[in-house]
């Protein structure tokens, strides 16, 4: 029995008619007609008795339909998760993200995407460099996001947006910034420094060094947010990305542009052998629209951001 045929048998079933059935399946009576003939000629008994213009199932047809319903609810089923699945109205998504990027970008776009579909659930983690990559590899999540990413076999790396760095202040300074900081202004203030045992440290520490500026920390900081920590309770200044920049308290941290400035990018994460699904992409869409909000909001002159 063909998918077609057990079909047009449910739907006589439900409607006792051929005609009815037909309109149902938005077929013609006389292809509805065939389509169970065929079915029963197949099978080698009758599924229906014509009894007053009705098709009432014969015991043999009673049988088969307890079966059919539970087959055809699997496909109506089956149906509404391919649309949800296209459409990426429904599911679960798992991100790991470095944790800069887990303090506004991507709290603000999980916000955004369900304002449109709220029925998709999120797991958000903050990993950093060697444990992203690892989570990515052994399918643990289903997108990363990171800083300066190194090529790696078993990674598709994807740029998201570029970006670029950013001196950090106490409030108490601001009437003493230039509009953009120079690296050997840093030099004459207790330095705050991000180590470079991941991309983004040692991206920053490679443009120091072609700088020619011998940058010393007083304290080495794992991530930017306890740079950002520490900066806003005095103890010092820091160069952090624009992501955490973005997100201080204008009422105890002045940030500014960095001159010349140095940049690095944010780029998503898959293994390659696990094709990225139509909810990640469509999430990796919004995160790029979100990614220009909050890039937008700091230049020359400081700009508080608000979500």
């Amino acid at each position: 029995m063909q998918l077609r045929h057990l079909e047009v048998f449910h739907a006589i079933m439900l409607t006792g008619t051929i005609t009815a059935a037909a309109k149902l399946l938005n077929i013609s009576q006389p292809a509805a007609t065939r389509l169970l003939l065929r079915a029963e000629d197949q099978l080698g008994y009758k599924l229906f008795d014509r009894v007053r213009g009705r098709l009432l199932p014969t015991r043999e047809g009673q049988v088969l339909h307890a079966e059919s319903e539970r087959i055809i609810s699997g496909l109506d089923n089956l149906r509404k998760l391919s649309r949800n699945l296209g459409a990426a109205t429904s599911g679960h998504l798992r991100i790991a993200a470095a944790p800069a990027l887990c303090v506004d970008l991507i709290p603000l776009a999980i916000t955004r995407f369900r304002q449109k579909h709220a029925d998709v659930s999120f797991e958000v983690e903050s990993r950093q460099y060697a444990d992203l990559v690892r989570v990515v590899l052994n399918h643990e999540v289903d997108l990363g996001l990171g800083f300066d990413v190194q090529t790696h076999p078993g990674l598709d790396i994807q740029t998201l947006a570029p970006a670029q760095f950013y001196g950090i202040f106490p409030r108490s300074m601001e009437n003493h910034l230039p509009a953009a900081v120079k690296l050997e202004w840093f030099r004459k203030h207790p330095f705050i420094g991000l180590r470079s045992d991941d991309p983004l440290g040692a991206a920053f520490s490679a443009a120091v060094k072609l700088s020619g500026v011998d940058l010393q920390p007083i304290v080495e900081v794992k991530t930017n947010q306890i740079a950002l920590s520490l900066v806003s309770r005095g103890a010092g200044v820091a160069i952090v990305d624009q992501y955490t920049a973005a997100a201080h308290d204008p009422d105890l941290v002045v940030a500014r542009p960095l001159s010349p400035r140095i940049d690095f990018s944010v780029q998503t994460l898959r293994a390659k052998h696990q094709p990225a699904s139509v909810l990640a992409r469509k999430f990796s869409a919004t995160l790029a629209l979100t990614e220009k909000t909050i890039s937008g909001v700091l230049g020359p002159s400081e700009k508080a951001y608000r979500a």
